[in-house]
């Protein structure tokens, strides 16, 4: 599932022209090697919680900076870019709470 969220996240770059590739992202938005969504899907793995965690925080911060524009655009990425945040974070949760919310793990 987080391997999709990376994936619209990718596409809605790219539909707002902040992107213009695969490689881009990975390299600029994940902070990964240009193949690295490859890999993820040849692997049939999800993404780690680093690359997530790089993705949020630079979409927050320019969804912080558009949020300051007057123009209406940016204003319409700020909210864009927020949203695509807190999938991200979810994710990321998501994964987390899978690791530790076990039976041997909780303590009970």
């Amino acid at each position: 599932m987080s391997r999709q969220i990376l994936e619209q996240v990718r596409d809605e770059l790219t539909s707002c022209g902040v992107i213009s590739s695969n490689r881009e992202f990975c390299v600029s938005w994940l902070a990964k090697d240009p193949s690295y969504m490859r890999g993820l899907r040849f692997r049939d793995l999800p993404p780690s919680a680093d690359a997530l965690a790089t993705c949020a925080s630079k979409l927050g911060y320019y969804a912080y900076h558009f949020n300051k524009s007057s123009q209406p655009e940016q204003r319409d990425w700020s909210e864009r870019f927020y949203r695509l945040r807190s999938l991200c974070q979810h994710a990321m949760e998501t994964q987390a709470r899978a690791k530790w919310m076990t039976v041997e793990r909780m303590g009970l």
